[in-house]
This record gives structure tokens, C-alpha cells and sequence, in this order.
């Protein structure tokens, strides 16, 4: 009861000196001595001291609402850095993801399961060389060179099979990519014997079967596979070519001339990066600035199929997209044909748009 007779008691009061002080201004500077009257005689009571204490405690209120009003703004400001984010994240996609770019046990978990539903056909041979390359793959002795080709000719197999299986690919679709898990496996599973054999070491089999492994991952990811048919037929075709001259290249019984034609053919795969018309068409995208992306997908693609459907599959991926279209602008260059070609049609058919000299 004490304290609710004191703070009504000190509510009144700072009642009464607001009057006072809203008064005194009127009153000017000679009258404004009495108020520290007031304050003098509250020592002698036992109630006047509260009357003091309340004056501060009106004063924060007011001060405790800015606060709250202050505080929103600082939190306000994050949102639009937030919203700066979301751009950067596009670029990061531009990296196909596919099983390829998994660790080793994901890998080796989706390869397993992929070819434990393979067609009957190529269940045998693709059983055998995913075994065969996962056994390398975990092997201490297998050097990292070989380790990594080792692990693209898994995941092109993977990819293969996995495209097998898409219920939206065609019967067409689907024998093709059976026929490549096939010949990829039944070149994976002789590696070793062309490693043993008196073969020319100046091509390495795996290399060239790790480049079209790497091309048919590729194909089965949604973001750098072709658009049209007629390119993914093509890259298709290269694939499996590449695969056929790799079985007469491996095999002892071949003729000499055969090996050494299939091995010219190889050759044409490996040497793709130092082909001359490869290298001025590199030398043209720089003019137009191209991104890290851009330069990787036309060397990537260039060293997996060969010049020219490996470069202009290069080209005409996404990230290629304004540097190519700044190149078909510029009519002065003898590349703008090529250039406005893979723009508008597949880019299997703009070879015929290549400067000869």
C-alpha cells in the first residue's frame, strides 16, 4: 500500500512540475529560481524523495521507443545483400554435374547399381570391366593419371546405362547407348593387354577410351548434352568409332595395316588440341572475352570427340553463348559464318564454315 500511495503520490507530482516547467518559460529567467525551491524542501519529508525518481523514469520511456524504431533499419540492410546472391549462383551450374564429378564410393555405389539393371545383352562385359576399373581405381600402385582415366571410363559407362534406362529415350536411343556401355566395357576390360603387348607406346589406349567416356557423360546430362538429334547422333557415332578402332588397335590378331589405320584414327582424337585451324578458332574466341567455362567446354569437348564436332560442341554450349554471338556480329571476321551457324543450326552441319586458309 506504501508503494502505491508513493507512486501515485510521485505521478501528481511530476504532474505538477510539468505545469511548473511549461509555465516558467513564459515567466522568463527570474522566475525560474523557484523551481529548484521545490526540490530543497523534498529532503525534509519522508515522501518527497520519490518525487525526484520518477522524473527520470518518465524521461526513458521516450527514449525507449527510438530504439526499437532505430533497430529495424540495420536489420533491413542484410535482405538486399541477400539478393545479391542468387546471381552468382547460375555460373556455378554451368559445371555439369554429372557421375563423373562424384566422390569415389558415389560413384561406385551408382555404377554398381546401374549395371545391376543393364540390358542382358552387355550385362556380362559391363559387370566385368566396372569391376575391373573400380579394382584399379582403389589399387595404391595405380598412379593419379591413370586413376582419373580409370574413373571417367566408369562414369561414362554409368552414363550410358543411365540413358538406357530414361523412359523418355527412344528405341533408337536406347540400342545406341547399349551398343557404347558395351564397347566401352569391352575396351576397359582389354587395357591391360595392350598395356603387355609389343603396341607403339606413343598412343596409351586409356586415354582416348577415358576422352569418349568423358563425352558420353556429357551426352546423359541434361545442361551440356546437344539440343538437336542430329548432334547427339553424331557425338554418338564418334563415340562409338572411337571405340571400334580401339578394339582392332588392342587386338594381336589384327593385321599391321589395320592397326595402323585404326591407330591414325585415334591419333586424330588425341592430337585435336594442336590442330591448327583448332588453335585459330581459339585464338578468335579470345577477342570476345570468353569466360573460364567458355574456354573449358571448347577445350574439354575438342580433346573428347576431336576438331571440328568436338570445338563446335564446345561452342555452342550455354556459357560459350555471348562471346559466339558477338563473333557473328562482327561480318569483318572470317569466322562470322561459323560463328552465326552454331547460333542457328546444329552445329555438326557448320564445319563447311571453316576458314580453309
Amino acid at each position: 500500500m506504501a508503494g502505491t500511495s508513493r507512486r501515485h503520490f510521485s505521478r501528481t507530482a511530476c504532474a505538477s512540475c510539468l505545469a511548473v516547467v511549461i509555465a516558467v518559460p513564459v515567466l522568463g529567467t527570474a522566475t525560474a529560481a523557484p523551481a529548484p525551491a521545490q526540490p530543497v524542501t523534498a529532503p525534509h519529508g519522508t515522501s518527497p524523495p520519490p518525487p525526484p525518481t520518477p522524473e527520470p523514469e518518465d524521461t526513458p520511456p521516450p527514449q525507449d521507443t527510438p530504439p526499437p524504431e532505430n533497430t529495424p533499419p540495420p536489420e533491413d540492410t542484410p535482405p538486399p545483400e541477400d539478393t545479391s546472391q542468387p546471381p552468382d549462383t547460375p555460373p556455378s551450374s554451368d559445371a555439369p554435374d554429372t557421375a563423373e564429378s562424384q566422390k569415389p564410393e558415389e560413384l561406385k555405389q551408382e555404377a554398381q547399381a546401374r549395371v545391376a539393371k543393364a540390358p542382358e545383352e552387355v550385362k556380362e562385359d559391363v559387370e566385368k570391366a566396372v569391376t575391373k576399373m573400380l579394382s584399379l581405381i582403389d589399387d595404391p600402385r595405380t598412379t593419379p593419371e591413370d586413376r582419373a582415366a580409370y574413373v571417367s571410363i566408369v562414369a561414362g559407362i554409368t552414363a550410358a546405362l543411365k540413358m538406357v534406362e530414361d523412359p523418355r529415350a527412344t528405341p533408337d536411343d536406347r540400342a545406341t547407348n547399349t551398343r557404347i556401355a558395351g564397347k566401352i566395357s569391352t575396351s576397359a576390360s582389354s587395357l591391360s593387354v595392350s598395356r603387355s603387348s609389343s603396341a607403339p607406346q606413343t598412343l596409351v589406349p586409356s586415354e582416348p577410351l577415358a576422352d569418349v567416356s568423358q563425352a558420353t557423360s556429357g551426352l546423359a546430362d541434361p545442361r551440356t548434352t546437344p539440343t538437336d538429334p542430329k548432334d547427339r547422333k553424331r557425338i554418338q557415332q564418334i563415340v562409338e568409332e572411337t571405340c571400334d578402332a580401339l578394339k582392332v588397335y588392342e587386338d594381336p590378331e589384327a593385321s599391321p595395316e589395320e592397326r595402323e589405320e585404326a591407330k591414325k584414327k585415334l591419333e586424330e582424337r588425341t592430337e585435336a588440341l594442336r590442330n591448327a585451324l583448332y588453335l585459330e578458332l581459339v585464338k578468335e574466341i579470345k577477342r570476345y572475352k570468353p569466360s573460364a567455362s567458355c574456354s573449358d567446354a571448347i577445350e574439354d569437348r575438342t580433346r573428347q570427340v576431336g576438331w571440328a564436332d568436338g570445338s563446335l560442341w564446345g561452342l555452342s554450349d550455354r556459357s560459350c553463348a555471348a562471346p559466339v554471338a558477338a563473333g557473328a556480329r562482327q561480318e569483318n571476321s572470317e569466322w562470322h559464318e561459323l560463328m552465326e551457324c552454331v547460333l542457328r543450326d546444329p552445329f555438326t552441319t557448320c564445319a563447311r564454315y571453316v576458314p580453309e586458309d
